[in-house]
Protein backbone atom coordinates (compact mmCIF):
# COMPACT_ATOMS: atom_id res chain seq x y z
CA UNK A 1 0.00 0.00 0.00
CA UNK A 2 1.11 3.35 -0.93
CA UNK A 3 1.95 5.12 2.27
CA UNK A 4 1.60 8.83 0.57
CA UNK A 5 -0.92 11.01 2.86
CA UNK A 6 -4.69 12.00 1.51
CA UNK A 7 -4.62 14.73 3.91
CA UNK A 8 -1.55 16.25 5.76
CA UNK A 9 -1.79 17.14 9.15
CA UNK A 10 0.40 20.02 10.57
CA UNK A 11 1.16 20.10 14.69
CA UNK A 12 1.89 23.51 15.80
CA UNK A 13 5.63 23.74 16.32
CA UNK A 14 5.78 25.99 19.19
CA UNK A 15 7.73 25.18 22.22
CA UNK A 16 8.69 25.52 25.47
CA UNK A 17 11.14 28.05 26.39
CA UNK A 18 14.06 25.10 27.54
CA UNK A 19 13.09 22.79 25.29
CA UNK A 20 15.94 22.14 22.12
CA UNK A 21 14.32 23.89 18.27
CA UNK A 22 16.12 20.84 16.48
CA UNK A 23 14.83 18.24 19.00
CA UNK A 24 11.30 19.72 19.04
CA UNK A 25 11.11 19.87 15.32
CA UNK A 26 12.55 16.55 15.25
CA UNK A 27 9.78 15.07 17.08
CA UNK A 28 7.05 17.13 15.48
CA UNK A 29 7.76 15.75 12.42
CA UNK A 30 8.03 12.25 13.43
CA UNK A 31 4.79 12.91 15.04
CA UNK A 32 3.13 14.10 11.71
CA UNK A 33 4.50 11.24 9.64
CA UNK A 34 2.80 8.90 12.01
CA UNK A 35 -0.66 10.75 12.11
CA UNK A 36 -0.42 10.59 7.76
CA UNK A 37 0.48 7.16 7.77
CA UNK A 38 -1.99 6.60 9.97
CA UNK A 39 -4.49 8.28 8.08
CA UNK A 40 -3.46 6.72 5.19
CA UNK A 41 -4.47 3.48 6.45
CA UNK A 42 -7.94 4.41 7.87
CA UNK A 43 -8.64 5.88 4.43
CA UNK A 44 -7.40 2.42 2.78
CA UNK A 45 -10.25 0.49 4.96
CA UNK A 46 -12.26 2.77 4.55
CA UNK A 47 -12.06 2.57 0.50
CA UNK A 48 -11.98 -1.74 0.96
CA UNK A 49 -15.20 -1.46 2.50
CA UNK A 50 -16.77 0.56 0.55
CA UNK A 51 -15.79 -2.06 -2.72
CA UNK A 52 -17.16 -4.56 -0.45
CA UNK A 53 -20.34 -3.04 0.00
CA UNK A 54 -20.70 -2.32 -3.63
CA UNK A 55 -19.98 -5.62 -4.30
CA UNK A 56 -22.59 -7.00 -1.71
CA UNK A 57 -24.98 -4.65 -2.78
CA UNK A 58 -24.41 -5.89 -6.94
CA UNK A 59 -24.56 -9.72 -5.60
CA UNK A 60 -28.10 -8.64 -4.01
CA UNK A 61 -29.52 -7.42 -6.94
CA UNK A 62 -28.27 -10.12 -8.97
CA UNK A 63 -30.07 -12.28 -6.76
CA UNK A 64 -33.00 -10.15 -6.35
CA UNK A 65 -33.30 -10.30 -9.98
CA UNK A 66 -33.52 -14.11 -10.28
CA UNK A 67 -35.72 -14.52 -7.78
CA UNK A 68 -38.04 -12.20 -9.46
CA UNK A 69 -37.46 -14.16 -12.47
CA UNK A 70 -38.19 -17.54 -10.83
CA UNK A 71 -41.53 -15.72 -9.35
CA UNK A 72 -42.46 -15.05 -12.70
CA UNK A 73 -42.00 -17.82 -14.24
CA UNK A 74 -44.14 -19.63 -11.80
CA UNK A 75 -47.20 -17.30 -11.94
CA UNK A 76 -47.00 -18.10 -15.45
CA UNK A 77 -47.23 -21.92 -15.15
Amino acid sequence: MDMRALYYIYLPSERAKNEDAQKHDEDVKANENCLNQNFSLLAGKVYEFEARINMIEGALERANAALNAIASEDGRA
